[in-house]
């Protein structure tokens, strides 16, 4: 695939807190004629000893190769145990990484003319290296444009701006209560949140987090897509809004994806109260309230659209 800095841009990244519809939206997108849609996160690119440690010289190229080569390329779930002979006895476990998109031979080849070539320019070293493991399967679909989804990618966009300063990204976020909720039934980790208040709190940490990297972008780089919106009474507006920031046209595949495929029963919306007696609703919902007071005061560039949100829907 070819990038280009003008017209619709061939590279959309889509982030958010997590749990917060970045998947839903890569697909949409990923129906459009334009665009392939990754399936999976791919995470190299952003989270821990990916490139913006490795370009911030927070990691080396030895660290970022050692875990692209096992972590990223097979990954694990946090908290599964992980027998040298995983990748090849599966054990009835959903296969995750970069596995799941490509041959041994074509990412071997590929991190190999990384390696070769990071020394002299880091910055195009890794935009090749990206480009060599995500492209060939949006050339192989027809599509000059590529849409992947690793929540972290609005968090980084500073550093991926840099390696791709054509691309634009789309930002989901989601009432934090539900975001919050969702990440409570999937904990992983120990420092995971236990509950709904607690869930609240991991989420306004990376809201804060995705704010601090929106600021250092320029303008016009960046979308901000309610989720909540989206799937509920304002979703043509923000429909929309996507093909105008992207300088699409609209396409049937994409338009019956969205009317059939993302609706508030889809979304989950309000399952931040599901099995929560009203006390414990009520601490939930106070401490979303001081999350949205801070967010304002603060001037979180998505505390208008929470906001709305949260007075639409009565709180």
């Amino acid at each position: 695939m070819e990038l280009t800095d003008s017209g619709p841009p061939n590279l959309v990244f889509v982030g958010g807190t997590g749990r917060s519809g970045t998947h839903i939206l890569a697909e949409l997108l990923g129906h459009h004629p334009r665009y392939h849609a990754v399936p999976i996160e791919c995470r190299f690119h952003t989270n821990p000893q990916g490139f913006p440690d490795l370009l911030a010289g927070r990691a080396t190229k030895e660290e970022f190769l050692r875990k692209l080569r096992r972590f990223w390329w097979h990954r694990i779930k946090a908290g599964e145990f992980m027998p040298e002979v995983l990748p090849r006895l599966q054990m009835g476990r959903e296969i995750s990484g970069i596995i799941r998109i490509m041959q041994r031979e074509r990412f071997d080849a590929s991190v190999e003319r990384f390696d070769a070539a990071y020394d002299a320019d880091p910055v195009a070293a890794c935009r090749q290296l990206f480009l060599d493991l995500l492209g060939p399967d949006a050339d192989a679909a027809g599509r000059p444009g590529l849409v992947e989804m690793s929540s972290d990618s609005v968090a980084e966009g500073p550093t991926l701006l840099r390696v791709f300063p054509e691309a634009k990204l789309i930002h989901t976020v989601r009432d934090g209560r539900d975001a919050g909720a969702s990440k409570v039934s999937l904990r992983q980790k120990p420092e995971h949140p236990h509950d709904g208040a607690e869930g609240v709190g991991w989420w306004e940490q990376r809201v804060r987090r995705i704010d601090e990297a929106v600021r250092q972008m320029p303008p016009g780089k960046v979308l901000l897509v309610g989720l909540d919106e989206l799937v509920n009474d304002d979703r043509e507006a923000g429909y929309r809004a996507i093909l105008r920031f992207l300088e699409i046209e609209d396409a049937p595949a994409m338009r019956g994806f969205f009317d059939t495929e993302m609706s508030a029963d889809d979304a989950h919306l309000g399952r931040w109260r599901e099995g929560l007696p009203e006390a414990e609703q009520e601490l939930v919902r106070r401490r979303y309230e001081e999350a949205l007071d801070s967010l304002e005061a603060d001037g979180v560039h998505c505390a208008t659209l929470l906001r709305r949100v949260y007075e639409r829907d009565g709180g």
